[in-house]
């Protein structure tokens, strides 16, 4: 069977300021504890503490946390401090692995250009050789060619008084020759040239082929130099490597030391929130500036009793409704005052709001709630309800006076009504954070009014039932 569209308005309507309220706390990131106190203190008050026995412990606590603030704070920084280092030190390891990497190429091509160097010595030599021999020949030209004009001069002298045809032919042969060698003469520049040829040939290679001459002593010096370096760079590599090895080490270290001093202040933070505050009127309480205090429990416990109340008492007449909802508030009010130490008449009128707030608010949702259900499954409905909201903002509520509730367990308090009440019932009677008193007040009136829209939404004779599907 389908519900009519009106009922199921009439439960989101419900649902709606509670999940707004959570949604609201799970960003905000408020704390339950803001409830009972404004400031950095979030040590809940009890319903009685001897005071003598725990001012020297909530001071010892106080300075226990502060320095293990300042310890989480130098643990912090080291943390940086060795995170900066471990990153220097691997673009260190990085730039080591560069330098080897081009050390060893340096190195093969200095042993290439060593091995190419001997090869082209050798070559220039060979080169060197031919050239001397040849510019020797050429140089010494002018020497044979004295001898060679000599010669001619005595064979032409033998043939000067020949008539003999064919020795009148070869003298003049010859005297045509005589000529052509008397004018061959080398230059005075031409035969420097060749001898700077040939020297700068050999030089070229005694430079590439000769020990004890700079090129080729150089060549083999760099070489070494090179092999040198790229050993002492993979020796240094090592030493890199070990290095960054150890700071890693040391940055793990500093990290696990940062846990330890984070779970130490934590620890330290949840005893001193586990010792409870100075009672109101008390020397300790003025020395510390609190005015008044109300033990969070019977915030608690004075919600969850209007809960039951108005629950189970939403079957009487309006009328009786109504008056149970004054008394209540009225006894709410005067039971904050009671329990309380140095609560005001603005207070406990505050708190009997509230309850009347919660008291309307449980009562037209249980109202409504048997319009949507049915008078047979609603009983159940709210018992399991009303039970829940108690079990689990109680056990909520009680762990948060003492330690750190997680955001998920706050979250789920946060979707009950008893919540609500709790928490502005104990900010108005501690002082504590007004964020949480208006919030928590606007959510339940908000509320109030989200029941009374659904109760007349669920009205089955406002609108009738849909057809069964």
């Amino acid at each position: 069977m389908r519900l009519p569209a009106r009922r199921i308005t009439a439960a989101a309507l419900l649902a709606l300021p509670l999940v707004a309220g959570a949604a609201y706390g799970a960003v905000s990131g408020t704390d339950i504890a803001s409830s009972w106190s404004a400031g950095a203190d979030t040590s809940a008050p009890v319903a009685a503490t001897s005071d003598s026995s725990l001012v020297d412990a909530r001071r010892a606590a106080g300075e226990a946390g502060t320095q293990a603030g300042f310890l989480k704070q130098g643990t912090t920084e080291l943390v940086d401090g060795t995170g900066k280092l471990s990153d220097g030190a691997k673009q260190l390891a990085d730039g080591t692995k560069s330098a080897v990497d081009g050390a060893s190429q340096l190195s093969d091509g200095m042993t290439q250009l060593q091995a190419g160097t001997g090869q082209l010595g050798a070559g220039a030599t060979q080169v060197a050789d031919g050239v001397g021999q040849a510019v020797d020949q050429v140089v010494g030209l002018e020497a044979v060619r004295g001898q060679i004009l000599g010669a001619i001069d005595r064979v032409l002298g033998d043939l000067k008084d020949t008539t003999d045809p064919d020795a009148v032919s070869f003298r003049d042969q010859l005297q045509g020759l005589r000529g052509q060698v008397d004018s061959f003469k080398l230059d005075e520049n031409v035969t420097n040239q060749l001898t700077q040829l040939r020297d700068g040939s050999r030089e070229i290679a005694n430079q590439l082929n000769t020990p004890g001459y700079g090129f080729h002593d150089g060549i083999y010096s760099a070489t070494k130099g090179a092999k040198d370096l790229s050993a002492g760079l993979n020796q240094l590599n090592e030493g890199v490597d070990s290095a960054l090895s150890g700071v890693d080490q040391l940055d793990q270290g500093a990290q696990k030391l940062d846990g330890m001093a984070d779970n130490n202040k934590d620890k330290v933070a949840s005893v001193s929130r586990a010792l409870p505050i100075a009672q109101a009127g008390t020397a300790a309480a003025q020395e510390e500036g609190i005015t008044r205090t109300l033990a969070p429990m019977y915030a608690f416990l004075i919600a969850a009793g209007v809960l039951l109340v108005a629950v189970f008492g939403s079957r009487r007449s309006f009328a009786n409704t109504l008056l149970a909802g004054v008394v209540l508030s009225v006894l709410a009010g005067g039971l904050v005052a009671m329990l309380g130490a140095g609560m005001t008449a603005t207070v406990a009128i505050a708190a009997a709001g509230i309850a009347g707030l919660l008291f309307a608010a449980s009562a037209l949702s249980a109202a409504a709630i048997q319009r949507m259900a049915g008078p047979k499954v609603t009983p159940v409905l709210l018992a399991v309800g009303a039970l829940a909201q108690i079990g689990v903002v109680g056990w909520v509520w009680n762990k948060a006076a003492t330690a750190q509730v997680s955001t998920v367990w706050q979250v789920v308090s946060e979707l009950m009504p008893v919540h609500y009440s709790t928490a502005a019932i104990s900010a108005f009677a501690n002082g504590g954070h007004p964020e949480v008193a208006w919030m928590s007040t606007a959510v339940l009136a908000a509320l109030t009014l989200a029941a009374a829209a659904a109760y007349k939404l669920a009205d089955a004779k406002a609108a009738p039932a849909e057809s069964d599907a």
